[in-house]
């Protein structure tokens, strides 16, 4: 069985399917594009979230999510990628979003909208791996290769 992370259901700060395994990043990896698909044999996942009532069916959402995919083997060969090979140092190589959202509770289902972002890129070397000081939602250059939002239907986990 192989495992993605990434997307409306997981790391929201993500695009579905580009993050891992561990710290390897695809060099071919178009942001503006879904077209990538790395996998792993090991997940990881934590995500929270709050939902305070803001009005009748609509609820706010605050979240974190936090986790990687890793492969059991390190890749060998001339296609080998470097990093996949899930290890102690697993917790440095953690991926971490956060954002905001809206619930609309409609009895019979829930629609969802969330906009997050990185806070953590485990592909950077370690030292610069934190990003929160990166963060300029006035630099449309951030926004586009950093701002995620995700439409979907029912609550993410």
């Amino acid at each position: 069985k192989q495992f993605f992370i990434g997307g409306t259901n997981s790391l929201r700060g993500f695009r579905a399917r580009t993050l891992g395994p561990g710290t390897y990043r695809d060099p071919n990896i178009d942001l503006g594009k879904i077209s990538a698909d790395q996998s792993g044999d090991i997940k990881l996942e934590f995500n929270t979230e709050y939902r305070p009532k803001i009005a009748g069916i609509v609820k706010g959402a605050v979240f974190i999510d936090a986790g990687n995919i890793w492969l059991q083997r390190e890749e060998t060969g001339r296609l080998a990628r470097p990093g996949v090979k899930f290890s102690k140092d697993f917790l440095k190589e953690l991926a971490v979003d956060a954002g905001l959202g809206l619930r609309f509770d409609l009895t019979f289902l829930v629609l969802r909208t969330d906009l997050a972002f990185p806070v953590r890129k485990p592909w950077l070397p370690e030292g610069t791996r934190m990003v929160l000081g990166n963060i300029n939602f006035a630099d449309k250059g951030w926004r586009k290769d950093n701002l995620i939002f995700n439409l979907a239907i029912g609550y993410p986990f």
